[in-house]
C-alpha cells in the first residue's frame, strides 16, 4: 500500500526533482512532475505520494504534524521496549 508522507524541502535543483528529508530524517530525492505551480524551496514542506510531490504543505501545520509524528514514534518505541520480556 502506498501512503503519502510529509517531507521538507533540503535542495532544489530548480528542475524536475527535489531532495527531501521526512520527520524521521531520511533523505531520497521526490519528483516535481505531478505538482503545479513552481518548483518549492528548501525549507519548504510537502506532500510526497509514490515518490512524487503532490501538494505543499503549510509551514506552520507541517512542523506541527512532524513534531506530533516524532513524539508518537518515541512513545510507540518506548511501549515496545517496555513490553519485551527480559
Amino acid at each position: 500500500m502506498c501512503m503519502s508522507r510529509l517531507y521538507r524541502v533540503v535542495r532544489s535543483d530548480g528542475g524536475k526533482t527535489v531532495d527531501v528529508e521526512d520527520v524521521e530524517g531520511s533523505c531520497t530525492r521526490a519528483s516535481l512532475l505531478a505538482l503545479d505551480g513552481d518548483p518549492p524551496s528548501p525549507g519548504d514542506w510537502v506532500v510526497v505520494h509514490s515518490g512524487y510531490v503532490i501538494d505543499r504543505a503549510d509551514s506552520d501545520e507541517a512542523q506541527y504534524v512532524a513534531v506530533m509524528l516524532r513524539e508518537s514514534a518515541s512513545r510507540s518505541s518506548t511501549i515496545a521496549r517496555d513490553e519485551v520480556p527480559s
